[in-house]
């Protein structure tokens, strides 16, 4: 008995949990910054007392953190879809995959992209270390890929790591692109995307052969 009350308690806080992050998103949806917000409008949002926020975030930037967080955990899930393919399928398909998961990641999660992006060179340290590290994270599992793929092809090393940061900066670069336009024009942007990516992949080809500029 003690302990299906203990497991009830825990689903009830993670419950609680889920519903003030929803809140906090539900607020940013139409345009606002996450510096803009306060916990006791968070906690009006989510249709709680202020101290039962409390209870889970100490302050507003603990909350900043763990949407921080999410929104870097899906980004890396959306990117992980599949990675073991890109062995199989060659790099020419791979690297469509990749920019068209990418894209998905945006359609379905822009709000979260969008915070990303104003964290990402906001004024809070914390934030910005959050997701700098996340993203080399990403940076570190697409170079195991590059590492991979080129292994499986008998081909020479090639600087996967500078390809894996390259091709992130440019997915980054798509994903600004890609808020704001119409269906039509990030299918465009998708296809210049994937252009960059193998002329990036094909230099670093070059470069394991030993070419310089």
């Amino acid at each position: 008995m003690l302990k299906m009350t203990e497991t009830l308690r825990q689903k009830q806080k993670k419950e609680t949990r889920e519903r003030i992050l929803d809140a906090a998103r539900h607020l940013m949806a139409g345009g606002r910054g996450l510096d803009s917000l306060g916990l006791r409008e968070v906690a009006r949002e989510a249709g709680l007392a202020a101290t039962s926020l409390y209870n889970h975030f100490p302050d507003m930037e603990a909350l900043g953190l763990a949407l921080i967080d999410e929104a870097c955990f899906r980004l890396r899930v959306a990117m992980s879809e599949g990675r073991r393919s890109m062995i199989e399928i060659g790099p020419r398909q791979a690297i469509q995959e990749l920019v068209g998961r990418f894209g998905r990641f945006i359609l379905s999660n822009e709000g979260e992209f969008r915070l990303l992006l104003q964290q990402r060179l906001g004024r809070s340290r914390r934030y910005r270390a959050r997701i700098h590290g996340e993203l080399q994270l990403l940076v570190d599992e697409l170079a195991e890929d590059i590492r991979s793929v080129v292994a499986a092809q008998g081909r020479p090393a090639v600087p996967a790591e500078r390809e894996a940061e390259a091709a992130v900066s440019l997915m980054f670069g798509l994903g600004v692109a890609m808020l704001d336009v119409s269906p039509a024009r990030r299918e465009e942007l998708a296809a210049n995307a994937v252009e960059q990516l193998a002329i990036l992949a094909l230099g670093g080809r070059r470069w394991a052969r030993g070419e310089r500029l």
